[in-house]
């Protein structure tokens, strides 16, 4: 893959990582000469379009396509299935970056950071067995990430408390 088409990847997948109106866990990003392909199974429409409408905005990119469904799996989500597939999303966006350099670990570091402080499960799960187990979840993420970039959990844990704080102070731009 040529740098731009990881740069390009990269923005799209922090854009989406942002955004409230989707689920990053269910949408993959394929770049390949600025042609962005979505791919995935999303809750509804209205996620398929808004994740079509922010790979759009992207600088960079040349056009669009659109491979998601809407709601097929959902049904089979557990918390095991959701769990892996976050940890196997930062390891796949770890083993894709182009090199090791501090800014292309610190840009992995924040989308990880992102993509974890998004990640919530299903509210039809009671309350304190959910929240229970996102504190679990959340644990063996940031311990992925802080053995990807080199740094104490602590350190990374951090970084995600700051993250969590400016988002907070801020509201979500569209």
């Amino acid at each position: 893959m040529a740098l731009s088409d990881l740069i390009v990847k990269a923005k799209v997948n922090m854009a989406l990582v942002r955004d409230p109106r989707v689920e990053v866990l269910d949408i993959g990003v394929r770049v390949e000469d600025g042609n962005v392909t979505l791919l995935g199974d999303v809750e509804d429409a209205a996620e398929c379009n808004a994740a079509e409408e922010i790979a759009r905005r992207i600088d960079g990119v040349v056009s669009v396509h659109c491979e998601l469904t809407t709601g097929v799996g959902k049904a089979a989500d557990t918390t095991e299935m959701l769990t892996q597939h976050l940890l196997e999303k930062l390891d796949e966006a770890w083993n894709d970056l182009p090199d090791r350099h501090a800014l292309t670990q610190a840009d992995y570091l924040r989308w990880a950071l992102w993509l974890v402080y998004k990640f919530h499960l299903p509210a039809s799960l009671d309350k304190k067995v959910r929240t229970a187990q996102e504190a679990m979840i959340t644990e063996t993420a940031l311990v992925k990430i802080a053995t990807h970039v080199g740094l104490p959990k602590t350190m990374v844990a951090l970084e995600m408390l700051r993250l969590a704080e400016t988002i907070h102070a801020s509201p979500p731009t569209r």
